[in-house]
């Protein structure tokens, strides 16, 4: 899990992060999903899509930039996974979530 978060927009395999982890594939992908409830990439899209809505929310980066930024090869793509996680779109997401400026 630390080598998910240490690098989030490395293209991680399962059979990569096993073997970081000295396990084989199926028994890493088993105790995975014995410990987190998910899969190690099922956590990964998760934790990719909980940055993308902390830097949509929080900085002025365009969709491009955090898409490169999480592991998305381009902004089309990222928008797509967004869009099929959250059910809008990245910028309807940032305008609906936008902080109201302090008084």
């Amino acid at each position: 899990m630390r080598e998910l978060h240490a690098d989030l927009a490395h293209p991680w395999t399962v059979d990569e992060l096993a073997r970081k982890a000295g396990m084989s594939r199926s028994a890493f992908a088993a105790l995975f999903k014995e410990k987190t409830g998910d899969t190690p990439l099922g956590y990964l899209t998760s934790w990719r899509m909980y940055r993308v809505k902390l830097l949509l929310r929080e900085t002025p980066l365009s969709v491009q930039e955090i898409a490169v930024r999480v592991g998305y090869d381009t902004g089309s793509a990222l928008s797509r996974a967004f869009s099929n996680r959250e059910g809008v779109t990245p910028g309807a997401w940032r305008m609906r979530s936008a902080r109201p400026a302090p008084a």
